[in-house]
């Protein structure tokens, strides 16, 4: 049976406008009510989210919180909040000079705040999108100190050069992946949503053949792998629909509510 069921948010269950249909905060009712627990899993950092859970009509139905790509977990009831890997300044810097010269805008979060190397109108954008208050700032002057993540804001036409450009200089030391069409991510090679997910296993006691999860891009592949349930949006990426065990409707469709109802709630997973 079931115990945990962990989703992503942007573009699984938060739409382009950052809202939450109301049939998705149902339907994680109804899995709570059942006894299952349910986590968040983002690549967004934990402080600058929590404040949006009452929005999205969230609050008090959130068991657990894996911010940042699986970086740091926060269990609701204990307040407990444990981190896993970051970066060090001399990777983040290398990292900047690296890519910077492609034209992509570097930033990095801290809490509800996003600093942005140079921000315009499309960055504004994102920040609204994503529900960060953006500020500028020279990366470089921030990056004096070990840091989770860096995240490069890309015109979403350019993607695609930029994916490759990364797989043509590959480093050990860090890895990167797209988390939507305009947001491409570098963090700790240790560090993926799976070793988010793998935490929170740990705190309930629980094994993969008990978890569910819900994605729909390639930040999300390593969590997908992880647990035995992984299902993924039909608005999904290629890499994340090639390691699903199952696929369900599209975000604009509501397909997290629609899969749960159908399979959860009153389907094969709760026998």
């Amino acid at each position: 049976m079931i115990k945990l069921i962990a989703s992503d948010l942007d573009g699984t269950i938060i739409n382009h406008h950052n809202s939450c249909d109301p049939s998705t905060v149902e339907a994680v009712k109804r899995v709570r009510d059942m006894g299952i627990k349910f986590a968040i899993c983002t690549g967004r950092p934990i402080d600058s989210m929590t404040p949006f859970l009452k929005e999205w009509g969230l609050y008090g139905n959130v068991d657990y919180i894996i911010g940042s790509n699986g970086g740091e977990v926060l269990e609701i009831e204990t307040k407990k909040h444990a981190i896993t890997y970051d970066l060090s300044e001399e990777v983040l810097k290398d990292v900047l000079a690296l890519y910077e010269p492609l034209g992509v805008i570097p930033s990095v979060y801290d809490g509800q705040i996003l600093y942005v190397q140079t921000p315009n109108e499309f960055t504004a954008k994102i920040c609204k999108r994503i529900g960060v208050i953006e500020k500028q700032a020279n990366i470089y002057d921030l990056l004096d100190r070990p840091t989770i993540k860096i995240m490069f804001m890309v015109e979403e036409e350019k993607m695609k050069e930029i994916e490759a450009f990364y797989q043509n200089h590959l480093d050990e030391r860090y890895v990167g992946f797209k988390t939507a069409v305009d947001l491409f991510e570098i963090s700790n090679p240790l560090l993926a949503k799976d070793v988010g997910v793998e935490m929170v296993a740990a705190m309930m006691h629980i094994n993969r053949d008990e978890m569910m999860a819900f994605g729909d891009t390639s930040n999300d592949v390593a969590m997908l792998k992880k647990v035995k349930y992984g299902i993924v949006m039909a608005n999904g990426s290629e890499d994340a629909k090639k390691v699903a065990y199952d696929k369900t409707l599209s975000i604009e469709e509501n397909g997290f509510a629609y899969y749960l109802n159908k399979h959860v709630v009153d389907g094969e997973f709760v026998k």
